[in-house]
């Protein structure tokens, strides 16, 4: 088991205006797995009334940032059970849990503004929107009606427009003393430096398998065996493999971009242009889809880092550098950017496929340099 040092960050603000409904309150029994340190760090700072106007949860995808930014609402608003637990089966727990406490509003891609003249627009968004932080700006200098404090949970902040970005730096420059901002971040190192430094930051870390792998005995119908291999695959994130029980098709995807990432990365040229031709064709019908293929892309990647950084045993079928990896999910990070920002998906793809490492073992050097080169 982590330590909460090797957990978290440690939670230290200045901020004395929260503790009126937290302190000496326990906070037993959230409800979560493998996260016992930030969920620890967070009982401490409500119990001495040190909670801080703003938290930047990150961590890799399915770890459990927006299922704890819900449960830190939920340990602010709702009653505990005789054993000190959260009454998550309360109407104001489930009410925070679907989305529909006016106290606690979930910013998020497609939301709502104050000035939708038509529910087009927000179901064709692909990022977060200015006027939704203009929305968040206007509900934040409202008295909240059943919660101590007006909650927003910003998922994710790697989502955002660049004017929704700075709209937001506004708000926590000047947070009103009734509002807690929850932020949650795929990719820390890609948060605005501005943004990072208001706020307090707890790294979540995925869980060792076989401890994922007993939680899911615990929390599932899965018998001993099927729970290590959902554990393993899911990279010792609860959240995520609780994802793919509910949702066998991701699991079908993440198997599938396992095998393209490990073809095209001894490739040529016209291997990696034509799988981000077919890629990009499902943008105009799908663009969730392309995100989410484009993400397992960095999960890979980042799983091989850790591998080629020695913090994890579990291979991942090539011999990749950390440099390799690191230049990768740089080239992903960018990738995703691009098609968020409406750059053309094709273009965006190609440029992806052809700056990615290159695995010269299986191909000719002459090939493998036509790869690297350049798109004029």
């Amino acid at each position: 088991m982590s330590t909460d040092s090797e957990q978290m960050e440690e939670v230290m603000s200045p901020e004395e205006g929260f503790s009126e409904a937290a302190a000496g309150m326990p906070l037993a029994g959230w409800g979560l797995e493998g996260l016992e340190g930030p969920v620890a760090a967070l009982t401490r700072a409500m119990d001495t009334g040190r909670l801080s106007h703003a938290y930047l949860l990150h961590g890799p995808p399915g770890v459990g940032k927006a299922t704890l930014a819900k449960r830190l609402a939920q340990a602010l608003v709702v009653d505990r059970l005789p054993d000190g637990s959260l009454d998550l089966e309360s109407r104001l727990a489930r009410a925070i849990e679907s989305d529909e406490l006016p106290d606690v509003e979930r910013i998020m891609i497609g939301g709502i503004c104050d000035d939708d003249s038509s529910a087009e627009r927000a179901a064709t968004a692909t990022r977060i929107r200015i006027c939704q932080i203009r929305r968040l700006q206007r509900l934040a200098s409202l008295t909240p009606f059943q919660a101590p404090r007006r909650i927003f949970i910003v998922d994710s902040v790697g989502d955002l427009q660049p004017e929704a970005a700075h709209a937001l730096l506004k708000v926590l420059e000047d947070p009103p003393p009734q509002v807690l901002l929850l932020l949650v971040s795929h990719d820390v190192d890609a948060v605005l430096p501005t943004i990072r430094s208001r706020c307090t930051e707890l790294a979540l870390l995925p869980m060792p398998v076989t401890e994922l792998a007993e939680a899911l005995v615990r929390r599932t119908e899965l018998h001993a065996e099927a729970a290590l291999e959902l554990a393993r695959e899911s990279r010792g994130r609860f959240g995520r493999a609780i994802e793919m029980i509910e949702d066998p098709s991701l699991r079908m995807l993440q198997e599938a971009v396992a095998v393209d990432v490990q073809r095209l990365a001894s490739a040529g040229r016209n291997d990696r242009l034509d799988y981000a031709q077919t890629l990009s064709g499902n943008w105009r019908r799908e663009p969730a889809s392309v995100i989410t293929t484009v993400d397992l892309w960095a999960d890979w990647w980042r799983n091989a880092l850790l591998v080629a950084a020695g913090v994890r045993e579990d291979g991942v079928g090539l011999d990749v550098s950390a440099a390799d990896a690191v230049l990768a999910l740089q080239v992903i990070r960018r990738t995703r950017e691009h098609l968020l920002a409406n750059v053309n998906p094709q273009l965006a793809l190609e440029v992806m496929m052809l700056d990615l490492p290159v695995a010269a073992v299986g191909v000719e050097e002459e090939e493998a340099a036509l790869v690297r080169a350049p798109v004029s």
